[in-house]
């Protein structure tokens, strides 16, 4: 796994978190499985690689920077392009632009990055606010951020997912 700098702290770059690790392989993953898809929808492709590697991007570029509260502000930012992110994965796997494999892993390791994302968020507001004993506290309740359901959607809105 690649691993960036980002510190100048040795030891403590970007590349070491998790949540960079596994937004990292979920940008990777929707380059590789969007290559296929054709000329007419190349806006899509593009669309759904800039908000992917969005999502490592501002991971790096939070952990970069050197107050808590900036390096929250931009794992906020990479939290709404992984939601922008599983949106396109939706829209292409509903449209039969993704394999349904693809599909499937793309929404499985979109829910991990999800998930995993959350923990430096919630343990950076957890620190306790300077000057006082107060935490800062986070905004979302255990399981607010919709999370992608790996299953796959159906085209039909008046149907249940499967």
């Amino acid at each position: 796994m690649s691993e960036g700098l980002g510190s100048r702290v040795e030891g403590l770059g970007y590349g070491k978190p998790i949540a960079w690790q596994k937004a990292h392989e979920l940008a990777l993953a929707i380059y590789q499985a969007t290559k296929p898809i054709s000329r007419s929808d190349s806006w899509l492709r593009t669309q759904a690689n800039r908000s992917a590697v969005s999502v490592p991007a501002n991971i790096a570029e939070g952990y970069s920077r050197g107050s808590g509260k900036e390096c929250i502000q931009f794992l906020n930012i990479a939290r709404g392009s992984l939601a922008e992110t599983e949106y396109y994965i939706i829209f292409m796997r509903d449209a039969g632009l993704l394999s349904t494999n693809d599909g499937q892993r793309l929404a499985d390791l979109s829910a991990e990055t999800a998930r995993v994302l959350l923990g430096p968020i919630r343990s950076l507001r957890a620190q306790p606010r300077v000057g006082t004993s107060e935490p800062s506290r986070i905004g979302e309740e255990a399981g607010e951020y919709g999370l992608l359901d790996p299953r796959p959607y159906a085209l039909d809105p008046t149907s249940e997912a499967q």
